[in-house]
């Protein structure tokens, strides 16, 4: 399939989807998302609204049951497998976190069915966690399994939002290595600049939003705003658009969740902007 500017249109699967940060940014890039996974039922709730999933759409909520066989067709597999693991938020178990094997469930999936690429994302600490050797292991990993593979870190403050979030993201190419690449990305350009220059005219440059922040807000730097020369919390509806969801998503994902969740949803989301400017280049 090819895009109207004679672009690859790539069919992507979006696990661990969250509320849809890879497949809106995918999307906008006029790719096609033709399934998801995801486990938090709450999640689900606001992504099957922001995104008007179809009834007939590929849907697991839990990776660890699904077949190769059960999958679609499709080029592309994206996700931000769980990043607790290996964040330094947490406890940084790694690979012995059951959450960190999550990864090779993928890489299960991916071993049989051989998707033409593979989009993933994680915290900017997976690269440093164990001495590196966690990082090297996904890398041989993805090697053995016939890919070559780039990764660059990149920073969502760069990207339009006054969000200080640094992430890894990984680019899988099936096959022997052809010369076209992702990466590297430029991490900052004149009209981001000056984007963030505009928004920081209202609020306060953030520091990276956590669901640490959406369970225990209040006295936490990222949750406050200066508004008329005083201090507010900062709503959920702003924590989205920190991500790079218009109000719009966030009114159909509101219509179903409450703020609680709403919190942690946006703090468990990838950036869209981010997203959207490595997904042109796919």
């Amino acid at each position: 399939m090819y895009k109207e500017d004679g672009g690859e249109c790539v069919r992507f699967l979006d696990f661990f989807s969250g509320i849809g940060g890879f497949r809106l940014g995918m999307e906008m890039a006029g790719h096609e998302c033709v399934g998801h996974c995801e486990i938090d039922k709450y999640a689900d709730k606001s992504y099957r609204a922001m995104h008007n999933v179809k009834e007939d759409e590929w849907y697991a909520n839990d990776i660890t049951g699904v077949e190769p066989g059960d999958l679609p067709e499709t080029d592309c597999y994206c996700g931000g497998f769980p990043c607790q693991p290996f964040s330094i938020v947490g406890k940084r178990g790694g690979f012995e976190d059951t959450r960190g094997t999550l990864f090779f469930e993928v890489m299960r999936l991916v071993a049989v069915r051989k998707p033409k690429y593979l989009f993933l994302e994680n915290v900017a600490g997976l690269l440093s966690h164990d001495g590196g050797k966690t990082f090297g292991t996904i890398l041989d990993t993805l090697g053995e399994l016939g890919y070559w593979y780039e990764y660059q870190v990149l920073n969502s403050k760069n990207f339009g939002v006054p969000q200080n979030r640094e992430r890894v993201f990984i680019i899988g190419h099936l096959g022997e290595y052809d010369g076209k690449q992702a990466f590297p990305i430029l991490r900052t350009s004149q009209k981001n600049g000056e984007e963030i220059k505009k928004k920081r005219e209202k609020i306060r440059y953030s520091q990276c939003l956590t669901t640490r922040g959406a369970k225990s807000r209040l006295g936490a730097d990222y949750t406050w705003i200066i508004q008329d020369g005083k201090l507010r919390e900062m709503s959920p509806k702003e924590w989205f658009r920190l991500q790079g969801f218009t109000d719009e998503y966030f009114e159909k994902a509101r219509q179903v969740n409450s703020d609680l969740q709403l919190y942690k949803q946006a703090g468990n989301s990838v950036t869209v902007n981010v997203i959207h400017e490595i997904a042109q280049r796919l």
